[in-house]
């Protein structure tokens, strides 16, 4: 449900002259305004209005015959055949998600992609786009070779905002042989505090913020995983040779 259309501005222009660039959220939070624009049954643009129930649910597709695992925003906002793909906003207008999935044996439960996933991929698609070769085309990143669970998470709120989000330490379960985390030397029950790329340092709260990261990283970037065991602080780092890039 991400793709990127190109096509001349002054064409675009000609069929609305009104049309804007959209604005991206730069979060989304529980209990924030989720507006649906698409259009079901192709009978026109419609609008829909709910709110984001669960900012990160991990919900199984059938894709071209296999079954995936995709994260997810779960809303309350009504969709229908003819929205996925289209935009969800909340109630300032930036772009929150794209709208991709719904329950049919359940009202109202419904999924859009969360707003870090589509930027990100967005950017990589027309950097390898942009990147003069030929051999690239599509979305390209890495496997790091761990898996990751969520532990002593907790709900913290901010009264700046009016929202509150979740807080968790993310615990390297294993690390799988012959990978990117093994010739690292990343180490079982290992706590990830941050990621620094290039030297800008991301600290991560929740797990799935490793996968959002890595979808911006490409060939010879350095990256930097600073983490803690048994009390102590270390740091493991690797440069991305092109080689480990991997079509998506």
């Amino acid at each position: 449900d991400i793709a990127i259309v190109k096509a001349p501005t002054a064409n675009v222009l000609k069929v609305n002259p009104d049309i804007e660039e959209v604005k991206f959220a730069e979060d989304y939070y529980v209990g924030e305004t989720a507006i649906a624009i698409g259009n079901p049954n192709d009978e026109g643009i419609s609008v829909t209005k709910g709110i984001v129930s669960i900012d990160n649910d991990n919900i199984n597709l059938s894709i071209d015959g296999s079954i995936r695992s995709y994260r997810s925003i779960r809303i309350d906002t009504a969709l229908y055949s003819g929205n996925s793909g289209g935009g969800l906003f909340n109630q300032d207008g930036y772009l929150i998600g794209i709208a991709n999935a719904g329950n049919s044996t359940e009202q109202n439960i419904n999924y859009a992609i969360p707003i870090q996933i589509v930027k990100n991929a967005c950017d990589n698609i027309m950097y390898y786009y942009n990147d003069n070769d030929d051999n690239t085309n599509g979305l390209y990143k890495i496997s790091l070779g761990i898996k990751v669970t969520a532990q002593t998470s907790k709900y913290i709120y901010d009264s700046i905002s009016g929202y509150g989000k979740i807080v968790e330490e993310i615990l390297i379960v294993s690390v799988i042989d012959n990978t990117i985390a093994s010739n690292m030397g990343l180490e079982d029950n290992s706590i990830i505090k941050s990621i620094t790329v290039n030297n800008t340092e991301y600290t991560l709260s929740r797990y799935y913020e490793i996968g959002d990261l890595l979808l911006t990283l490409k060939a010879n970037d350095h990256i930097q995983i600073n983490y803690t065991i048994n009390n102590e602080n270390k740091s493991a780092s690797y440069t991305i040779k092109a080689t480990d890039l991997a079509l998506a």
